[in-house]
């Protein structure tokens, strides 16, 4: 199995859990230390494991992943699309740097790789694609409209690529986490909010389901192909109220958007 992103947070994880349940496991990222500690880690415990240092962004370099994959071991019986970035911001803060970032990572990323492993698994007649996008991807928030918006768009072409592969021996499972206890809130862009206020007041309340649980879920939605995954309670709740009546989703997130961002947006930013 091939994931995305496994240097780190759910993609360490979840190639940890496979490499548990006896896969080979291949590596991807960009973070060569995150690799490097991961690979040793997994070989301590008998698993067999690869890395590849790869800007999944970039089809060049995806390209030249697979040449070296579909060469080595032929086309993977799992691909985890994991890799993603994060940007705190309202739309009118966001910099055209930042799109090109979000959707570079959070869109191209599951592209390229999908369309360099993809026919291997559909002439091999077998695979499973897990696109992992996000909680974002079925409700929004404010100054979270980039990521939403590119997570939206996976969740989307997850749901479309399942329509067209499940007759030809591919799988592909949607999985939607709530906020998660991983790198990715450390490691994000911060754009007209207050940064110090989101590290000390919104993350220790938010990061709190661990990735080593959607991990377990993501290896349990493998094993019963299973369609889509929706983790946390919270997101599961607010996505079932915003099925029944948007309306009224709506209405209890203007609180939310008062009580947590407007407080958080900076003078400077306008809002």
């Amino acid at each position: 199995m091939l994931v995305t992103g496994a240097a780190s947070g759910i993609g360490r994880e979840t190639a940890a859990k496979f490499a548990r349940e006896g896969a080979v496991v291949l590596l991807v990222d960009v973070d060569e230390a995150g690799l490097d500690e991961l690979r040793a880690q997994l070989e301590r415990r008998g698993s067999e494991c690869r890395t590849y240092l790869t800007d999944v962004s970039k089809a060049d370099q995806v390209d030249a992943l697979a040449s070296l994959v579909l060469h080595d071991l032929g086309a993977p019986d799992v691909l985890v699309n994991n890799a993603g970035v994060f940007v705190w911001g309202d739309f009118v803060d966001t910099t055209l740097e930042d799109w090109e970032w979000l959707i570079g990572v959070n869109l191209w990323g599951p592209i390229n790789t999908m369309r360099a492993f993809l026919p291997g698994m559909i002439e091999r007649g077998s695979g499973h694609v897990v696109n992992v996008a996000s909680g974002g991807g079925l409700v929004t928030l404010p100054a979270l409209a980039g990521y939403c918006a590119t997570k939206f768009a996976l969740v989307g072409l997850s749901e479309a690529m399942y329509q067209e592969l499940y007759d030809r021996g591919v799988m592909v499972t949607t999985v939607c986490p709530g906020s998660t206890r991983t790198p990715i809130i450390h490691n994000t862009r911060v754009r007209g909010l207050d940064a110090d206020k989101l590290e000390n007041v919104i993350y220790p309340v938010a990061n709190r389901y661990p990735a080593e649980k959607v991990a377990a879920r993501i290896v349990h939605a493998v094993k019963h192909e299973r369609v889509l995954v929706v983790l946390t309670f919270n997101i599961w709740f607010m996505w079932i109220v915003k099925r029944i009546s948007p309306a009224l989703q709506r209405r209890m997130i203007r609180p939310l958007a008062q009580l947590f961002y407007t407080r958080l947006r900076t003078p400077s930013s306008g809002s």
